[in-house]
């Protein structure tokens, strides 16, 4: 294991050192220093052990920005070259952090106290944000800081509810928010989450326990998650559409002659507009799941269909993310159709179909 110790008051510096870093040791490079040769190319198959890959499912790309990333797209995980140590070693994101840092050839630094890190990383993040947090815009015009106090506002504790439940339900929505935008949140922008969760929850928490506890508690569950927020979602969703006879699948006015893998995309956007949480209702989709609706159905096929439905008043973007099965960033629509077209609308609420 190595020496070094993750210091977040030297948050811009370690910014620049990861991206030296990705440039003297990029992820192909790693892969054949860890022994992983045969997983260094487009297409392999998952050297994680969570699933029975049977055929390639294990990709190494270069991402918008320049850098390599891996993705496993039996949904084992997806990341950087610090996400894949952390995955291969289970290791948490600091120590896969110092670990990549040796690898690429940085020497370590002295341990630090753990007083002085925690101490540090408060006075991080609320000294100057600009120094310390990725201001880049999230939909709707909201700044990532707006939007990561959002999310520990959303799952702050109310009376009656279990501490654990709410902050293990926030570090699924984190760790959702990292998948759907495809932006790795440092310990410095997840301590914003933290710390609006906690302000807002503070008369249902542990007197005997400080911010900084619960901090260290929200990255130790971060971990641990396996079904992000909004996973579970489109799981359900593509399962109910997969259930769906022909006749029992949505019709478009302006287009009653639309083929079967058409209507099928349709009735995917359906189900995640019935099951959205949004006030407005608004969901994400990425086309690799559209995909996974109809025979012969493709990303590339997918995201043909869809960017024609809103010419038939089928949907509306919200934000157009990034196409492609690699992008990291989904979709964001709305559904523009009767959501119980074809259907019974039960008392409670729910579609019976």
């Amino acid at each position: 294991m190595s020496g070094r110790q993750f210091d977040p008051t030297e948050n811009s510096e370690l910014r620049a050192k990861i991206d030296e870093a990705k440039r003297r040791l990029p992820l192909p490079q790693l892969l054949v220093k860890l022994g992983l040769e045969k997983h260094a190319k487009t297409s392999a198959r998952c050297p994680f052990h969570g699933h029975d890959d049977k055929h390639p499912s294990f990709s190494v790309f270069k991402g918008k920005n320049g850098f390599w990333l891996w993705a496993c797209h039996s949904r084992c995980g997806e990341g950087d070259e610090i996400a894949f140590l952390q995955k291969l070693k289970g290791l948490a994101m600091p120590e896969a952090m110092n670990l990549y840092l040796d690898l690429a050839g940085f020497p370590p630094r002295r341990p630090s106290k753990s007083r002085e890190y925690l101490a540090s990383l408060n006075n991080c993040v609320t000294g100057s944000l600009s120094n310390c947090v990725s201001v880049s815009l999230c939909p709707e015009g909201q700044s990532l800081e707006e939007e990561l106090k959002a999310l520990g506002a959303k799952n702050a504790c109310t009376p009656g509810c279990s501490v654990s439940k709410r902050q293990f339900k926030l570090a699924r929505g984190l760790k959702g928010f990292a998948r759907r935008t495809g932006h790795q949140l440092t310990p410095a922008e997840i301590r914003i989450a933290s710390d609006e969760w906690c302000r807002l929850s503070q008369p249902l928490l542990d007197p005997e326990k400080s911010p900084e506890d619960y901090f260290i508690s929200l990255l130790a569950q971060i971990t641990k998650v396996q079904k992000p927020t909004g996973e579970d979602t489109i799981t359900e969703a593509l399962d109910a559409v997969a259930k769906l006879s022909e006749s029992e699948l949505p019709t478009i006015p302006k287009w009653p002659d639309a083929p079967e893998n058409v209507r099928r995309v349709v009735a995917v956007h359906r189900e995640l507009h019935r099951r959205s949480t949004e006030p407005d209702k608004r969901y994400f989709l990425d086309y690799r799941n559209a995909a996974k609706t109809g025979k012969g159905l493709t990303p590339s096929k997918a995201h043909d269909i869809t960017s024609v439905l809103p010419d038939f008043g089928v949907i509306e973007f919200v934000s157009k993310g990034k196409a492609g099965m690699n992008s990291g960033k989904a979709a964001e629509f709305r559904y523009l159709l009767p959501p119980n077209e074809n259907g019974a609308e039960k008392d409670d609420g729910a579609f019976e179909y």
